[in-house]
């Protein structure tokens, strides 16, 4: 399989750890679920037609969209978020990240895995500075767009984008990264803020065929024969929205 020279992730993105509920009325809290494995990094994208970040200076995110860029602010904090999504939907965590590292930020919806996310900020104490919104569950209804969500296949990403995307081997912490995209519409804009991103991972159906796919600490292609006989196979396994860190810290 054709090696190319790693490019350098924009966002390290951190994993994720416990679960979140719907915003209506409480209920009695479930056991926690099961700890997702520590995620790898999440590439930023373009913010074209249907990524466009809401226009700056508007207050209008709003609870009920899907759609990341327009769900979260900048400027959000603790009591921005249980206004808009309910306190009930809102819970402060550590959350667990790649390599054993551990962050303090929020939860939302920790119960329920269509909406569930997780938000991380430059100041971990007080909760200010929206730095990154992660998505890490399959089965959510989060989107950065009208084409691009959980499960979106590779051989999708290659089609929209218009040009081969490159990434990182899976089978470690940082599986899955997106290296670059050939200048395709995809490719990230300069100064365009906030950056919707995604991270690369197998499909939960392959069971041992997985190991077929690109393995390791290398970059590959999508262009290569052999990772493209996997573009089906390899699918969005993690949804970000990050936010310029310099612009937000208190």
């Amino acid at each position: 399989m054709k090696r190319i020279a790693p490019a350098v992730p924009f966002i390290a993105a951190l994993a994720a750890s416990s679960g979140c509920n719907r915003a209506s009325a409480p209920v009695p809290e479930p056991p926690v679920p099961e700890q997702p494995a520590p995620s790898s990094t999440a590439a930023t994208v373009a913010s074209a037609s249907t990524l466009a970040a809401r226009p700056s200076g508007r207050d209008d995110a709003s609870r009920d969209t899907r759609a990341l860029p327009n769900a979260f602010r900048a400027e959000d904090t603790l009591g921005s978020l249980q206004s808009r999504f309910g306190k009930d939907n809102v819970r402060v965590e550590n959350i667990q990240g790649a390599e054993g590292e551990v962050s303090r930020g929020i939860c939302l919806f920790p119960y329920d895995p269509a909406r569930r996310a997780y938000l991380h900020f430059a100041d971990e104490e007080q909760l200010l500075g929206l730095s990154l919104v992660r998505i890490v569950d399959r089965q959510s209804a989060w989107t950065l767009g009208e084409d691009i969500r959980m499960g979106t296949t590779l051989a999708e990403l290659v089609a929209r984008n218009g040009a081969p995307i490159d990434f990182s081997g899976f089978g470690w912490d940082y599986g899955g990264a997106i290296a670059g995209f050939h200048g395709g519409t995809l490719e990230p804009r300069a100064n365009a803020w906030p950056r919707p991103g995604f991270r690369l991972a197998p499909r939960e159906d392959l069971g041992e065929r997985m190991l077929q796919l690109p393995q390791g600490d290398a970059t590959f292609a999508s262009d290569d024969p052999a990772a493209a006989s996997h573009a089906t196979e390899i699918v969005v396994g993690e949804l970000t929205l990050a936010f310029p860190r310099q612009a937000n810290t208190p």
